[in-house]
């Protein structure tokens, strides 16, 4: 396949939209509580934003004309302490590659690309959240050289 890796266009909304919305819906089936499938991941107007903010940005995966995966990547500051300099990290927000598309190196791409303007952007590491019910992102997260850092643990307050 041969897959173009660039950064999104504005025209590109509704198909970036709908790769987010697939990994939404996954999230929405396991954890109905935390999100919502009925709504857009970007709203127009974020989606719009994002794409003219220097610290973030939405790349995308082409393959002819179609788009078949979507990175939202955004450059956080981390200030300077007494055991660290000043640092940047990037964070992935949303990663995803279209269904049937999966499986063929274009994740992998994907994230070679976002690790790419990583890099481009001066962050000193790249980090995302993989919730614990989906292990074969965690599983393929891994298999790119990405270690645990930590467990963010839950308990419901609600009676």
């Amino acid at each position: 396949m041969d897959i173009i890796y660039r950064t999104a266009k504005l025209d590109d909304y509704t198909e970036v939209n709908k790769i987010l919305g697939e990994s939404l819906e996954l999230h929405a089936n396991a954890l109905p509580s935390m999100f919502d499938n009925q709504m857009a991941v970007l709203s127009p107007e974020q989606y719009q934003a994002t794409l003219y903010y220097a610290t973030i940005d939405i790349l995308v995966a082409q393959y002819r004309n179609q788009i078949i995966g979507a990175s939202v990547v955004e450059l956080k500051y981390n200030p300077p302490t007494t055991l660290a300099p000043l640092s940047y990290t990037a964070y992935i927000q949303y990663f995803g590659v279209k269904k049937g598309f999966q499986n063929y190196g274009v994740g992998k791409g994907l994230f070679s690309a976002t690790k790419q303007w990583a890099v481009q952007k001066g962050a000193s590491d790249l980090q995302l959240t993989v919730w614990a019910f989906n292990e074969k992102a965690r599983a393929f997260y891994e298999s790119l050289g990405l270690e645990n850092l930590s467990y963010l643990m839950t308990t419901s307050l609600q009676p």
